[in-house]
């Protein structure tokens, strides 16, 4: 880690996963948690938050910016995704998710991120 890098980090302290920087979109929008959506046909069941248990995570090669989040909340399965402005971050992240497959999306989100900043 470089020294500036370190410094801002040690500065700033630690940043949690749902409070990172980069994933609030210049646009404003905010891309944690996912908006979440039912693989079933029951298209009204919407839960929003930091729920679940993370079970897969994928990104289409015609999307550098885009990750996509499968759950598994109260027996069911559900699809999210985060869309966010950096292609470099969103590689990051991809790996850090798939790193957490099997936890809570609550534990996630409590994750460190200082040194993605």
């Amino acid at each position: 880690m470089e020294l500036t890098s370190w410094v801002d980090s040690y500065l700033i302290g630690a940043v949690k996963l749902r409070d990172h920087p980069l994933l609030t979109r210049k646009s404003g929008y905010i891309a944690w948690p996912p908006k979440w959506t039912t693989t079933r046909l029951d298209k009204s069941d919407k839960p929003t938050g930091e729920i679940g248990t993370l079970e897969q995570v994928l990104r289409n090669d015609l999307f550098d910016n885009k990750i996509f989040m499968f759950i598994q909340h109260q027996g069911f399965r559900y699809m999210g995704s985060i869309h966010v402005d950096e292609p470099k971050f969103c590689s990051e992240l991809l790996t850090l998710l798939r790193s957490n497959v099997g936890r809570s999306i609550q534990e996630i989100g409590e994750l460190d991120l200082s040194h993605m900043l």
